[in-house]
């Protein structure tokens, strides 16, 4: 199964209302991830064949998994097969806050198991117009895993498809869709990109 192109493809029927969150007695929408991966989750499943081997799995708490001493991953969502270690085959972590705190957590999940025999590792941020490749670098160093083993994907707005992105600079914010004129959702809504609110 090609996991970045399920995702690429999961990510583009996210409709607006799970990407950014209406909420009462507040003027502008916010961002939360849970919500957001929710729907990813479920979009995901619609493009599962029957039958298949793998199961797709919506954070697995590990706490009390007799195979994970210390410190116990809860994962944002897994491709395996339940009950055996031997067809891990991809960890997501989805991120709409992406500080050192957030990102550490995350890599920290694609250590743990990869330990545990995944060989697939998948950064998803949303809500963001860019990756800050020099904080990716750090963390990843600080935590002992190499860069190059995790795919990033930016899921800039609703109604596009995430992008896979290489290292490198980190964009300027004006040079992102939406702050040329183009007709994307982010002109539509540029307050919201501005506020960049999130509530988890």
């Amino acid at each position: 199964m090609d996991v970045i192109q399920a995702l690429k493809t999961a990510t583009s029927r996210v409709a607006e209302r799970y990407f950014w969150l209406s909420v009462a007695g507040q003027g502008a929408p916010v961002k939360r991830e849970r919500v957001y991966c929710y729907e990813l989750y479920h979009q995901l499943r619609c493009l599962l064949p029957a039958g298949g081997a793998l199961t797709l799995s919506a954070e697995p708490d590990k706490r009390g998994h007799p195979d994970f001493q210390g410190r116990q991953p809860n994962p944002d969502l897994i491709f395996h097969e339940p009950g055996t270690h031997r067809s891990n085959q991809a960890v997501i972590e989805v991120e709409c806050r992406p500080d050192r705190r957030h990102l550490r957590k995350d890599f920290e999940t694609f250590r743990l198991l990869k330990d545990k025999g995944y060989r697939e590792f998948v950064l998803l941020l949303f809500g963001v117009l860019g990756v800050s490749w020099q904080r990716l670098a750090q963390v990843a160093e600080e935590v002992g895993l190499p860069l190059e083993e995790v795919a990033v994907l930016l899921h800039q707005a609703p109604g596009q498809e995430a992008t896979r992105e290489s290292g490198g600079t980190v964009p300027n914010p004006c040079e992102a869709p939406g702050y040329k004129g183009q007709k994307t959702p982010l002109t539509k809504n540029s307050s919201r990109q501005r506020q960049y609110r999130s509530l988890g």
